[in-house]
């Protein structure tokens, strides 16, 4: 915190900054005087006179933050990102909107966030296109998205919502009107919610799932009623996605340019190379592979087995560019 005072102070007109990672932020130095009753000193000091900021991400060494402090420097801010080493308290959650009027993305990792917190972002964050809870904790309910967000364009929900049910999902699609969404974790989920997206949402361009209980069980054809997208991850959802995936997802959706698929899904064997991609959109296709081959890893584990969760091998990786196809094995899930 010391060392960043002097940095803002040089940079009166900075209006990026990014600290997460510094793990050495929390450092107390006994040279850092207190400034009502904080022990940031003089970088909250030089910070409150910084009034260009609009891209902001917190890390290490923010915590706690009082509103107070933050009202003044934060007021023009656009872009958000709060992480793994900081802990905003709720009443500084719910007063996001008044603290950032002109918010438009916000993304929480590893925050303490309930229904109070989540519907106060939709209510009174007009400008806001963009909300992405990362394993977050708390005691969010279905209640939290019971409200209009007609702004929000971007909604990412990973590991928040297991609760998460076609009748929500529903909610969703007649309160928000989404361009991408992102799921994870959502076990209660099955074939029907394809319809529910496809229908809610037919102007998606980009759509993930993983580890979403049985969407894609009967295959995967309500998802091209998507025209317009353009990037496609399905992993863990199911048992059911046919040898011809590929190619009939670079058919049926004319801008696709990437495809994510687990070989845990599929039906069969596995999934053809795609015959013809030459003059599409496509430029990559991923499909993981996870260690344990006899069995889907969608499958219940059994009692007394240490495996309670898919562990991945690699990834094969197809890729196109103006001059080449290539293929790839990478040690790793990407």
């Amino acid at each position: 915190m010391v060392s960043l005072a002097p940095v803002i102070q040089r940079n009166c007109k900075l209006n990026c900054l990014k600290t997460a990672g510094c793990c050495s932020l929390l450092l107390q130095c006994a040279n850092v005087e207190h400034i009502n009753g904080n022990k940031y000193g003089d970088f909250l000091q030089e910070l409150g006179t910084t009034y260009c900021l609009e891209d902001v991400e917190m890390g290490w060494g923010f915590c706690p933050i009082r509103i107070e402090d933050l009202v003044p420097s934060f007021s023009k801010v656009r872009k958000m990102k709060i992480g793994l080493g900081t802990s905003l308290a709720e009443n500084v959650l719910c007063a996001l909107p008044m603290i950032c009027p002109f918010l438009e993305s916000l993304i929480l990792r590893f925050q303490v966030i309930s229904d109070r917190v989540v519907r106060r972002l939709l209510e009174s964050a007009t400008n806001l296109q963009v909300l992405c809870l990362h394993y977050c904790l708390g005691s969010l309910t279905s209640f939290s998205f019971q409200t209009k967000a007609p702004a929000l364009r971007v909604l990412r929900l990973h590991w928040v919502t297991s609760w998460l049910t076609n009748d929500d999902l529903t909610i969703l699609t007649e309160n928000c009107n989404l361009a991408e969404l992102s799921l994870s974790g959502c076990k209660l989920l099955d074939s029907s919610s394809q319809d529910i997206i496809s229908s809610g949402w037919p102007n998606l361009a980009l759509l993930h799932l993983e580890e979403c209980g049985k969407v894609t069980v009967e295959g995967v054809s309500s998802f091209f009623n998507c025209k317009a997208l353009e990037d496609v991850l399905l992993r863990h959802t199911g048992r059911g996605i046919g040898r011809s995936i590929i190619d009939d997802a670079i058919r049926e959706l004319p801008l696709l340019r990437k495809l994510a698929l687990d070989l845990c899904d599929a039906c069969e064997d596995g999934y053809d190379s795609p015959n013809d991609a030459e003059g599409k959109m496509i430029r990559s296709v991923r499909m993981s592979r996870c260690k344990k081959m006899a069995g889907s890893c969608l499958e219940v584990p059994r009692q007394g087995s240490s495996t309670s969760r898919p562990v991945h091998k690699d990834t094969v990786v197809l890729e196109w560019s103006s001059r080449m196809f290539t293929t790839t094995i990478v040690k790793e899930r990407v």
